[in-house]
C-alpha cells in the first residue's frame, strides 16, 4: 500500500507524464473532500460515495497507465 502511495506521489511530481492525467487525479481527489456533490450522500447513501470513489480509481488508473517507465501492454 505504501508502495502505491509513493509510486502515485513520483508520477504526479514527473515531468514527462502528460499534465491531464495529472490533474485529474487532483481534481478527483478535491471533488472527494468536497462539499458538493452530483449525487447527494444524504438522497442515495451509497451511490453518493461511490461517484467519488469511482472518480478518484479511475484517475487514479489513468495517471499509472501513463507511466512512461512502466512496460508498454498491448490491450
Amino acid at each position: 500500500m505504501l508502495d502505491r502511495l509513493k509510486r502515485v506521489t513520483a508520477l504526479l511530481g514527473d515531468p514527462r507524464v502528460a499534465k491531464l492525467p495529472r490533474f485529474a487525479v487532483l481534481a478527483a481527489v478535491a471533488y472527494l473532500i468536497s462539499p458538493v456533490d452530483l449525487v447527494p450522500d444524504f438522497v442515495i447513501p451509497l451511490v453518493g460515495w461511490l461517484d467519488a470513489a469511482t472518480l478518484v480509481w479511475l484517475s487514479l488508473r489513468w495517471l499509472v497507465k501513463s507511466d512512461p517507465e512502466a512496460p508498454k501492454q498491448i490491450e
